[in-house]
């Protein structure tokens, strides 16, 4: 819920040219803060039929974080400000807001004899767990794609995406240079390209500066510890690709899998028994899905597939931690069916997709989206159960109980075109059981 505050500020004529300070709180997790302040800005007198000019009144407006770096500041040209992550006022900084007590830098520049009362309204917008769809897996001219990084994100805002990886091979020289718009997050990373195999180092603008081309797996493994301590996810990409397949040892340090590049194939299928067997033997490991984007093609669309995420926000630190936690799902199109589920964590709190939940409390699980003939399983580690939407099924609602099992995890098939065998639609990453409350 928003938090509104007002606060007001009386100045004589004795502050004038003086810096108040208004504290105000900011809870973590906040998305934005919008600030407007009204005063007025002349005190008229009238001679007759003409209006005579007052003395003038100028209060200038800057804003100071809890840690005393300033915001920004917008002098007394416009009466209203926004700050956030996703895209701030001009002259303030985007970037995630700290929790704690903010300040307003009232500048008294001008005070009229008679002082000035001054009102601020200031707008605090929690963060609110919500679906983002985007592709973790785009290539541009900075590689061997087609469209410019800019070109690409304005045919992803039209298809009503959210975010965009972009991961050229073994380039990071234009992560620094990534457009920016407010409806859309533009992430840098990079695909590690070898002929051994390919991954992905997803959200550092320079995941390694020493050569690409490792010759042994120990320099390889020092190449992804670099990655790592320069804050990328590291994904090993299409692992069971015919033509590019993974050939190093899986022992390499690694946070995720793709298990779906490109439309679904025999490769995406191996992927995604592999994987199922490392969360059989009690592995935390989420997956991503990717388009692996050059050019337009028949088989070539963006965000096919699409990879759904939840988080608080669209900036690119909730994205990304939403992506290590494996907090979503990967769906065959931006339109394609959708998933959720809640069960319960060890705290008593909601815990969803990517998360530690109470085995053996109820776990509520939902799909939308869905057609006439979708199979829906319900996948853990001893059992898998199967459902078929049946004439005019458009969402289905559960609640199950798995005392038993390590984790829950969800598919979707369905036949695109009559006579066609159903494929693989959407995949989710698991909830993880552990334990008892």
């Amino acid at each position: 819920m928003k938090k509104n505050i007002q606060l007001q500020l009386f100045l004589d004529k004795s502050r004038e040219r003086e810096y108040i300070r208004l504290p105000f709180s900011v809870d973590a997790d906040t998305e934005s803060i919008s600030i407007r302040y009204r005063y007025p800005s002349s005190f008229a007198g009238q001679d007759g039929p003409f209006l005579i000019e007052g003395e003038p009144c100028t209060i200038d407006l800057a804003v100071m974080m809890p840690d005393g770096r300033m915001a920004g500041s917008s002098g007394s040209d416009r009466s209203s400000i926004l700050i956030s992550p996703l895209g701030s006022s001009a002259g303030f900084q985007s970037c995630e807001l700290p929790e704690g007590t903010w300040h307003i830098i009232a500048g008294a520049y001008h005070i009229p004899a008679n002082g000035v009362a001054v009102e601020y309204e200031v707008e605090v917008t929690p963060k609110e767990r919500r679906l983002f769809k985007g592709d973790t897996h785009v290539h541009t001219t900075a590689s061997d794609g087609i469209l410019e990084a800019g070109e690409a994100a304005l045919l992803a805002r039209r298809m009503g995406l959210d975010f965009l990886i972009f991961t050229d091979h073994n380039n990071s020289a234009q992560n620094d240079r990534l457009p920016f718009y407010e409806d859309i997050t533009l992430i840098p990373g990079t695909e590690w390209t070898h002929y051994k195999g390919h991954a992905g180092f997803l959200g550092s603008e320079q995941a390694f500066s020493t050569p690409f081309f490792t010759a042994s797996l120990e320099e390889t493994r020092a190449l992804f510890m670099e990655a790592e301590e320069n804050g990328a996810f590291r994904v090993i990409n299409h692992p069971f690709c015919p033509l590019v397949p993974w050939e190093w040892d899986f022992s390499l340090p690694f946070d995720g899998l793709e298990v779906w590049n490109g439309v679904m194939s025999e490769r995406n299928e191996k992927a995604a028994i592999w994987w199922h067997q490392q969360l059989c033997s009690g592995r935390k490991l989420p997956v991503t899905g990717g388009s692996d984007y050059h050019r337009p093609g028949l088989l070539g669309s963006l965000a096919m597939p699409c990879q759904c995420l939840y988080a608080p926000s669209r900036s690119r630190a909730d994205l990304l931690k939403a992506l290590r936690q494996g907090s979503g799902y990967v769906s065959y199109l931006p339109s394609g069916p959708q998933a959720d589920l809640i069960a319960v964590s060890p705290e008593g709190l909601p815990a969803s997709f990517g998360d530690v939940a109470v085995r053996g409390e109820y776990t509520d699980i939902q799909l939308t989206g869905l057609c006439q003939g979708d199979e829906i399983r319900l996948i853990t580690d001893t059992a898998a159960e199967s459902l078929i939407a049946p004439s005019g099924a458009c969402e289905l609602k559960l609640r199950r109980r798995f005392p038993d099992a390590l984790f829950l995890r969800l598919e979707l098939y369905r036949s695109y075109a009559p006579g066609l065998p159903p494929m693989k639609a959407l995949l989710t990453n698991p909830v993880y059981y552990r334990g008892c409350r």
